[in-house]
């Protein structure tokens, strides 16, 4: 068992990376104008600046917390971090859209080890009576650096070159690589055989679903490079499933999803991502085009949003094991659809043009019910499962999360623009009323997946986890 120094230490390090990873989600938004004045770049180049992290970052979560499992994941987590400094390395140094997009993709490729094989170090670090605790850290800084992204990159952006959002993680990549050789302890999980077939069908029908969701409202949801896509994502998903089913020791373990809790935590990651990724794109857009601010105002202001997530997460944390995680996972995805609902009837009622002070209590709900929900969420998922299959629900649970994200902008971004032209603060407002309800909704199936398929408070540790796998999968 380790000593509390040397939990400690770990924690420094995963979280350091983890929140370099997570920060560089919507970082290069506010660059974006910057990039293409430099590269002459049209909007499909801008597309693909924030496509290609995603595309490689959501295709390889899972296959990365399977070989994680199999081959240590310390070795696979500072792979990523080097890999991830590299690509940030290659941004900086980038002449051309194409080298910009492939050095994002290598980023994306990066965070795909860095985010779920953090979680799985820090949950085998911590005996179960304090998992929740750290758990509950190890949410708020993620949370923290996805949703203080763009106020960073409005900061550097104003004061700087565009290329000083990725020279800044080179530094903080190297400090974690060789802390992270010294300090991190080894642990693995199943050893399965490496089943190269089964990680490329995954990976392609990943591929296919995230590029359609990515391009529908671009391209149109009627062509036949979206639906093609989407459709034959979902044909190869199905023949990953056959695949699977068929071997002895299959990398992906469906038994699992015959576990009631297991199956209501990715389905509430899913939910929630969607509602609440969309609702963050929409915003902003709102505080900007709408109400007026710039983007590194639209930021500040935002910290209203983030400061919550942030404070909330650890504390749920603490909470998790008094309460439960079903409570307050509930109570977190509650406060998440009061406040699009709050949003939305402030603009029916008042219009568009609106003081900021009184969108502050939306805010702040939003905020804290993101805190209040990413470490049950987290904490959730993996004592669901047995200890030795951590890193492959830990990869699952981000690769839902992750889907869900880019389902939610999608489809909120689709409800948005289906009303018409733009061509007043006013106008909107009328636009963004009806994909907050949509985005509303969204969270509600997180809740419900949640009220209905979880028994009781779901109050556990591992030896209590390992038992409800056991007899739910019997059924």
């Amino acid at each position: 068992m380790l000593s509390t120094g040397s939990r400690v230490r770990l924690l420094v390090v995963t979280c350091i990376a983890l929140f370099m990873a997570m920060l560089d989600n919507l970082v290069i938004g506010v660059a974006l104008p910057s990039i293409q004045e430099d590269f002459h770049a049209g909007m499909s180049d801008l597309q693909w600046f924030l496509n290609a992290y995603t595309l490689a970052f959501a295709v390889l979560l899972i296959p990365f917390s399977v070989l994680g499992d199999r081959f240590g994941r310390k070795k696979m987590f500072l792979l990523g971090v080097v890999l991830f400094t590299l690509g940030s390395l290659a941004s900086a140094l980038s002449t051309s859209s194409i080298e910009l997009s492939l050095s994002r993709a290598l980023q994306g490729i990066g965070s795909a080890a860095i985010i779920p094989l953090s979680l799985t170090l820090v949950n085998a670090a911590f005996p179960p009576e304090k998992r929740a605790a750290a758990i509950g850290l190890w949410s708020g800084i993620s949370g923290l650096g996805l949703s203080i992204g763009p106020l960073v990159g409005g900061i550097i952006v104003n004061g700087a070159p565009w290329q000083m959002i990725f020279w800044i993680n080179v530094p903080i990549g190297i400090v974690a690589i060789i802390f992270g050789a010294f300090w991190l302890t080894e642990s693995k999980g199943e050893r399965k055989p490496l089943d190269l077939p089964g990680i490329v069908l995954l990976g392609t029908s990943l591929f296919g679903i995230v590029f359609g969701l990515m391009r529908g409202n671009s391209e149109g949801w009627g062509t036949i490079d979206v639906w093609g896509s989407m459709a034959g994502g979902a044909v190869l998903l199905l023949a990953f499933y056959l695949w699977e089913r068929s071997r002895k020791q299959p990398f992906v373990q469906f038994k699992y999803f015959r576990n009631r809790s297991y199956s209501a935590y990715l389905s509430a990651g899913f939910w929630m991502n969607a509602g609440i990724f969309g609702a963050i794109f929409l915003l902003t857009l709102f505080l900007q085009q709408a109400q007026g601010y710039s983007a590194l105002g639209a930021g500040v202001r935002e910290m209203a949003w983030t400061v919550c997530t942030m404070i909330c997460a650890p504390v749920a944390g603490l909470l998790v094991g008094r309460y439960g995680t079903k409570r307050i996972l509930l109570f977190g995805l509650l406060l998440q659809i009061a406040a699009m609902v709050y949003i939305a009837v402030l603009i029916i009622n008042q219009g568009a043009v609106i003081p900021f002070a009184i969108l502050v209590p939306a805010m702040v709900a939003a905020g804290a019910g993101m805190g209040f929900s990413f470490t049950p969420l987290s904490h959730g998922i993996l004592t669901s499962v047995p200890e030795n299959a951590a890193g492959e629900a830990s990869g699952l649970s981000n690769a839902s999360r992750e889907l869900g994200g880019v389902f939610g902008v999608a489809i909120s971004g689709l409800v948005f623009e289906s009303g018409g032209a733009i061509t007043s603060p006013e106008a909107f407002g009328d636009h963004l009323v009806p994909a907050l309800f949509v985005l509303a909704g969204m969270l509600a199936l997180g809740f419900l997946s949640v009220a209905i398929l979880i028994r009781g408070k779901h109050k556990s540790s591992s030896k209590e986890s390992t038992t409800n796998v056991r007899v739910e999968t019997s059924n």
